[in-house]
Order: structure tokens, then C-alpha cells, then sequence
């Protein structure tokens, strides 16, 4: 049974929509593998055969094969897989029993995926022991294995046997690329094409048992054009056969990879507006502070309308957003739940098994080794949302005297320059206290300034 556990990672920009007081918390979901082997923690990583290759063997040199297994290794051992900045092709595609890619990357319209703010950088997914190639072929060559041509899923599992593995990962391969050149009718210009397919099986071997634990095929596809005065120029503006085919294998390496192991994707997380009208300011204020990254801020404006009016099921539910985002499953849950029971919309029941399973993967990242102790959010945020500020009026070469008494006829304590910011401490007709460097204080007066 395939089981996708999204877990809130917290790369976190603001994305607001076109309906009034809408908004997404756009972040990273730690998607769990659609097959979860069991007891997996220490593996290896075969070379893929070429299936192309009639004399292919196992330590054929140059080959993709091994450049597949190299990728899937390096996934394998990110501190946080899946989290990085994207270049977005609009000609890849990614299909397979269960693939991924293509959805991720039509959610995003820009170019690159941002990295944003992690709150959550202590879940890492670096949580395998992988054993090195080297190690791997000096047991292949002691048992002279794989000279000749493939390796057999039994030998497979005997080479893991003597690396004391849970399980090894063997596959093949198939890749072809097709480049067409074409002149104008007038033959003034010329227009190239080119697209490189891969095509791979990989299957997940029990060292135990020697059973196939799980069997899947993946492919990649990629294309680039080119165009030019001439048929050299058109040819010329494309890239290498190898080129592509390498950008197809990191494509399925990454799909393979998450076919087994939990992997970060782009996930937007819907923040719906109050239901009530009383509370379109705080939810403005909340808004804003996640776009500036202060989840603990918006946790606390968000909390408190929710405090006020717990029969908002929009409410409940953007408390069970903001909890999953930081991580903490067990107060999301609770605020789901209480959404769906107070709206059991299609929107609300799908947050409430999403929180379901993250927890359950999360759960399962605390098994391998990973910290998982929940965020908590800053107690101190709501005072410092009561913190008002004001802001000096000119530029930032001039200065501005404040006193040490709430008249010009006191010393002046310090010289402060003009458009920067100041937290108000008190107000004595026209007159602000405010707070200066150093632990000092001062009065200024108000036709100084711009009230925040």
C-alpha cells in the first residue's frame, strides 16, 4: 500500500491570492517512501546494468551505470534531502508507478525554488550508513563477481552478506537521444532539437532472505532547441548527448531514491481567512509576520483569535498549519481535528490525515537516530508584538537631539540619526521615551517622528 507522509519543512514565503485575506505558508513536506523497508540501515549500491550493451560487465568504464549509483549515493547521504535550489525545465518530464517530480515542479512558477528560513533543520535524513564503492568492489573482485556481465540477485545478496548490509540495490538501464535539424522552407534559418529518454529498473534486495523487498521502474525524459543561420550554428547551440543523459539520470536517481527513503518536496499549505469579519485585521498582522519569517509572532496573533472564537473552523485549522510547519504533530493534529469536526470539508479532512501521517513519519526518521523534538514556539513573541515603535523623520545623516527630561531645557543624553526606528518605552504629552544603545533612554519629541 503506498503511504505519502508529508512533514511541514520550514523553507517558509508567503503567497498571497487574489480572494481577500487568502494566503499559502509556502514550505517543505518531508514526503515518506512509497515502500518502507523495514529495518533498512546500512546499504549499497550496485552498478546499473546497461541493458543497451550486450558486452556490459560490471566494471565497464565510463559507463552511466555507475554514475546512477554514485547519484543515488550522494542523495543518500544529504543532511536534508530534497531541499536545495532547483533549476526549472519546462521540457522534463518524470513518469513512473509513482512519481513525483512533475507535480512538484508545475507548483512552482518561478524559476528556482527558495530555500527560505529552516525552523526544522535538526530533522536530517542523512540517517543511513551507505558503504563506499571502493569497499563494494574489492568484494566483488575477491569473489570475482561481475566480470563477465551482470550480477544475479543471489550473488547480489551474498556480496551483502560479507558487507554486513540490511539490503542491496541493483538495477539496470536503458537511454537513447534523438537530435533532428531542420532548414526553413527558404533555407535561412535552421532549428535543432534534441531529447535524451532514460529508462530504469531498479529493484531492493533482502540480505536476510534474498527476496526482492520492492521492484520499480522509473523514467526521464529532457529536451533543449537551438536555432541558427546555418545547419553547423543550430547544432552547434546544443548540448551534448552526455549532457542530457546525465540530467536524466539525476532525475530518476532523485526518484528512486525517494521511492525508498523519506525526501523533502515543495509544499503550499492553504491559511484561510477567519470566518468572521472582527478579526480581518489580526489575521493581516498574521500574515505579514510569516511573510517576515516569525512564526512564533503569528503563531501568537493566530492563537489568540482562536482563543476568542474556538468555533472557527478556519481558525483551528491555521493553527494546525502553523504547528505542522515547525513540526509539532501532536498539537496539529489536535487543531485539525477540531476543524473537521467543526467543518468536515475536503480541504480540512485531507490537513487532518496529512498531520496523521507526517507524524507517523516523522516517528519513523526518531528510529533511525534523528533528533525529533518538537519546535516550540517563543514565549516571549506576544510581547514583543505589544512592542510599539517609531521612526525618526529626515535621512540617516541627519541627528536629531533627544533629552534626558521630556523638555529642551534638560540634557541631551544622545544624537540620533533621522528614518530609524526606536522602541517607544513611554509618553509624556508630546513628548516619547525612547530606548537608545547602550541601555540608555531618552525623550523625544513627536514632531520628530513618524508613528509606526
Amino acid at each position: 500500500m503506498k503511504k505519502f507522509f508529508l512533514l511541514a519543512f520550514t523553507a517558509f514565503s508567503l503567497l498571497i491570492l487574489p480572494q481577500l485575506g487568502h494566503a499559502q505558508l509556502n514550505c517543505y513536506s518531508l514526503k515518506a517512501p512509497t515502500f518502507m523497508v523495514e529495518g533498512m540501515e546500512k546499504v549499497a549500491i550496485l552498478n546499473f546494468q546497461n541493458r543497451n550493451d550486450q558486452s556490459w560487465h560490471y566494471y565497464k568504464q565510463n559507463d552511466y551505470g555507475s554514475q546512477l549509483a554514485d547519484y543515488m549515493v550522494g542523495m543518500l547521504l544529504e543532511e536534508h534531502r530534497g531541499v536545495y535550489t532547483e533549476e526549472k525545465n519546462k521540457a522534463t518530464k518524470v513518469t513512473g508507478d509513482d512519481f513525483t517530480m512533475k507535480k512538484l515542479m508545475a507548483q512552482k512558477k518561478a524559476k528556482k525554488f527558495a530555500k527560505g528560513t529552516n525552523f526544522m533543520d535538526r530533522y536530517h535524513t542523512d540517517v543511513y550508513t551507505v558503504v563506499e564503492r571502493g569497499q563494494l568492489d574489492k568484494i566483488m573482485k575477491e569473489q570475482s563477481l561481475g566480470a563477465s556481465g551482470a550480477v544475479s540477485d543471489m550473488d547480489a545478496a551474498e556480496v551483502g552478506k560479507l558487507l554486513g548490509l540490511d539490503v542491496i540495490i541493483t538495477g539496470g538501464y536503458s537511454s537513447d537521444v534523438n537530435t533532428t535539424i531542420k532548414g526553413s522552407s527558404k533555407g535561412s534559418s535552421y532549428n535543432g532539437k534534441k531529447k535524451a529518454n532514460v529508462d530504469v529498473t531498479m529493484k531492493i534486495i533482502s540480505i536476510e532472505t534474498g527476496e526482492i523487498l520492492t521492484m520499480v521502474n522509473k523514467r526521464a525524459s529532457t529536451k533543449r532547441s537551438s536555432s541558427g543561420q546555418s545547419y553547423s550554428e543550430a547544432a552547434g547551440g546544443l548540448p551534448s548527448d552526455d549532457y542530457l543523459v546525465r540530467e536524466c539520470l539525476k532525475m530518476v536517481a532523485k526518484e528512486l531514491v525517494s521511492h525508498f527513503t523519506p525526501m523533502f518536496v515543495y509544499q503550499e499549505l492553504e491559511v484561510e481567512k477567519p470566518v468572521g469579519k472582527d478579526y480581518k485585521e489580526e489575521f493581516k498582522e498574521a500574515r505579514e509576520l510569516v511573510a517576515n519569517n516569525d512564526l512564533s509572532g503569528a503563531f501568537s496573533v493566530l492563537k489568540e483569535v482562536y482563543d476568542a472564537d474556538p468555533y472557527d473552523a478556519s481558525m483551528a485549522h491555521n493553527m494546525g498549519v502553523v504547528y505542522e510547519a515547525v513540526g509539532n504533530f501532536e498539537q496539529a493534529i489536535e487543531y485539525h481535528k477540531a476543524a473537521y469536526e467543526i467543518d468536515p470539508s475536503k480541504s480540512h479532512t485531507a490537513s487532518l490525515e496529512r498531520a496523521l501521517d507526517s507524524k507517523e513519519a516523522l516517528n519513523e526518521l526518531g528510529r533511525l537516530g534523528a533528533d525529533i523534538t518538537p519546535y516550540k514556539f517563543d514565549p516571549k513573541a506576544k510581547e514583543r508584538l505589544n512592542i510599539i515603535k517609531v521612526k525618526t523623520k529626515g535621512k540617516k545623516n541627519d541627528r536629531i537631539n533627544v533629552y534626558i527630561d521630556a523638555n529642551k531645557g534638560s540634557d541631551v543624553v544622545a544624537k540620533v540619526p533621522g528614518d530609524t526606528e526606536f522602541v517607544m518605552l513611554s509618553e509624556e504629552g508630546t513628548w516619547y521615551k525612547i530606548k537608545l544603545l547602550g541601555g540608555k533612554e531618552g525623550f523625544i519629541n513627536k514632531e520628530h517622528l513618524n508613528m509606526k
